[in-house]
C-alpha cells in the first residue's frame, strides 16, 4: 500500500506534463495574427490592416517598419479571409482613398483629348477608380514653368502614389527627366521607351490571330494584305507587321500579298499596290482606302474586303476589330492600385506586360460568313 501513492502521484505528474506540453505545442502552431503584430508595433491592429495593405493614409516608413514586424513574427495573411474581406469591400459604397496622376509628356493635362484611344483609356481608368473610391488628375509634364523637380513635389505634396502614363505622342519618347522612384507607375503601350515601366496593352499577336481566323477561315479570303503606316507599327513594336507575316506563313506562298506601308498615305501608291498584288481582302486602319476604291470603281466588299484594325463598338458600318479599349484602361488602373497597395515604386526589376484580347465586330464591308 505504501508503494501505490507515489505511483499514483507519479501518475498524475506524467498527466500534468502532457497537458503542459500539449498546450505549449497549440501555442506554437497557433497562426500569428494581426493583434500579434499589433503589440510588437506599439500600435492598433486596424493600423496593422491599412499598413499591410499600403493605404495611402499610412506613411512608407510605419508600412515599411509594421512589414518588418510581420514577417519576424511570421504573419501570412489567411487568403480565405483576404477573400471576405475584399468581398465586404465591393458590398461597401466606395470610400475616397486617394489621388493618381495621369501624367502626359505634353504641353496641355488633357492629352486625352488628342487621341481617341487615350480618350478611351482614360474613360476606361476614372471609373474603375471612382468604383475603387480614387480620384484622377492630369497633370501635363511639359505645361509652362512646368519642371520634372516641381512636378514631383506637387505629386509627393498632394499625396499622390500612382501614376498612370497615357501613350506619348511619338514613339520612341523618354520622360527620363523626371523621378520616378518614389510612385508606383503604368504605361499604355509600347510608346514609351525610357524609363520602361509594366505596360497595359492590346494583344497585337492575338488580334491579327483572331483576323485571320474571321477572314479566311471562315469568310474564305485567300490572299489577306495588310496596309499600315510604318508610323503605326511601330507604335505597336513593329507588332502588327511581325504578326501579320507570322499568319501569312500559313497560307499558300501563291497567296502572300507584301505589307503596304506609307506614312504619307498617297493615294497613287497604294493603287499601284492594289492593282500589281491584289488582295481580296484589305486589312488596315485607314478608312480613305475605302474611298479610293469606290471612286476607282472598286466594290466593297463585292470585289473585295476590308477590315479594320481599330474601329469603336458602336461602329456597325465597318467589319473589323474592336481593341476593348475602356477595358484596358480599367485593367490598368487595377494593376497600379495593386502596385501601390504593395508598396512597389519605382522601376521593376522585370517590366510585365498585361495583354488585352480585341473582338470582332461584324460589318458591311467584308462577306458573310
Amino acid at each position: 500500500m505504501m508503494n501505490k501513492a507515489p505511483r499514483a502521484q507519479t501518475q498524475q505528474t506524467g498527466i500534468e506534463a502532457k497537458t503542459v506540453g500539449t498546450a505549449e505545442h497549440r501555442q506554437a502552431q497557433r497562426r500569428p495574427t494581426q493583434k500579434d503584430v499589433a503589440i510588437q508595433a506599439g500600435v492598433t491592429q486596424a493600423t496593422v490592416s491599412m499598413a499591410l495593405s499600403r493605404h495611402p493614409s499610412i506613411s512608407d516608413e510605419t508600412c515599411d517598419r509594421i512589414r518588418t514586424i510581420a514577417d519576424s513574427v511570421g504573419y501570412r495573411p489567411d487568403p480565405y479571409l483576404t477573400g471576405l474581406s475584399a468581398y465586404r469591400k465591393q458590398m461597401k459604397a466606395p470610400v475616397f482613398q486617394a489621388t493618381i496622376a495621369w501624367l502626359s509628356n505634353w504641353h496641355e493635362p488633357t492629352s486625352h483629348n488628342w487621341s481617341g484611344v487615350a480618350g478611351l483609356y482614360y474613360e476606361g481608368a476614372l471609373k474603375r477608380a471612382h468604383e475603387l473610391g480614387y480620384e484622377i488628375e492630369e497633370h501635363a509634364l511639359l505645361s509652362p514653368d512646368m519642371t520634372p523637380k516641381r512636378m514631383e513635389q506637387i505629386m509627393l505634396n498632394r499625396n499622390i502614389k500612382g501614376i498612370l502614363l497615357p501613350p506619348q505622342s511619338k514613339p520612341g519618347s523618354t520622360m527620363d527627366q523626371f523621378c520616378f522612384d518614389k510612385f508606383s507607375t503604368v504605361t499604355f503601350g509600347y510608346t514609351l521607351a525610357s524609363p520602361q515601366f509594366h505596360i497595359v496593352s492590346l494583344h497585337h499577336h492575338r488580334s491579327v490571330k483572331l483576323l485571320f481566323h474571321e477572314l479566311v477561315e471562315k469568310r474564305g479570303y485567300r490572299r489577306p494584305g495588310l496596309c499600315v503606316s510604318m508610323q503605326e507599327d511601330i507604335r505597336t513594336d513593329r507588332i502588327w507587321s511581325a504578326a501579320f507575316w507570322s499568319e501569312q506563313r500559313y497560307l499558300p506562298s501563291s497567296h502572300h500579298v507584301p505589307i503596304h506601308m506609307d506614312d504619307t498615305w498617297d493615294k497613287d501608291r497604294f493603287m499601284d499596290w492594289f492593282s500589281t498584288h491584289r488582295p481580296d481582302v484589305i486589312i488596315s486602319s485607314n478608312k480613305k482606302i475605302h474611298q479610293w476604291l469606290n471612286e476607282a470603281g472598286i466594290a466593297v466588299p463585292e470585289a473585295v474586303g476590308i477590315a479594320m484594325l481599330t474601329k469603336r463598338a458602336d461602329d456597325t458600318f465597318y467589319s473589323g476589330i474592336w481593341q476593348n479599349l475602356r477595358k484596358t484602361g480599367t485593367k490598368a488602373l487595377d494593376l497600379l492600385v495593386d502596385m501601390i497597395h504593395r508598396g512597389e515604386r519605382g522601376l521593376p526589376d522585370v517590366r510585365m506586360n498585361v495583354l488585352i484580347d480585341a473582338s470582332w465586330v461584324d460589318g458591311n464591308t467584308v462577306r458573310s460568313v
